[in-house]
């Protein structure tokens, strides 16, 4: 029997991908819990996931992760982000390591927000397999099964 892979937990997704960005960056990464008085440059860093249960072994998790920067004042133009959004991809080079796995960065798309559209969104995507935590049964398996068909012919089809 093949055994699956670890489950992967959101939380440790999350953890290695603010830990690369702080490295990278050297700037604070914050996880959406202030909202104003914070210090630029800076990220913020969320997390999305839709599961879908594939059968009752593993079940495909659909993971959006989305990086959101804030520039110092005076770097504010597209040259900066656009450097910004190079040493992400660099950074993460297609995938990161993340619970034991190694998941693959399906697409790193790089959007412009904010009233003034100052404010660098960058999203990445991740799509991987996973099995379920359902407990194995430990009822014992049936070997053979025995069946008896009894019919009586139909006087239409079987004159007699």
């Amino acid at each position: 029997m093949m055994a699956l892979a670890d489950i992967v937990r959101m939380k440790s997704i999350l953890e290695t991908v603010a830990s690369a960005v702080k490295n990278e960056f050297k700037c604070k990464v914050y996880y959406d819990e202030v909202l104003k008085n914070f210090s630029k440059p800076c990220f913020f860093i969320a997390i999305t996931t839709v599961s879908t249960p594939q059968t009752v072994n593993y079940l495909e998790r659909k993971v959006s992760i989305y990086l959101t920067y804030f520039p110092p004042d005076t770097m504010r133009n597209e040259l900066h982000y656009l450097d910004v959004f190079d040493r992400l991809q660099n950074l993460f080079n297609g995938s990161i390591d993340a619970g034991g796995r190694n998941l693959k960065i399906d697409t790193l798309t790089a959007d412009r927000i904010g009233e003034d559209r100052d404010i660098l969104q960058v999203e990445m995507d991740i799509t991987y397999l996973e099995r379920t935590n359902k407990k194995v049964s430990t009822a014992e398996l049936m070997d053979t099964v025995a069946v008896d068909i009894t019919t009586e012919p139909d006087e239409e089809y079987w004159p007699g």
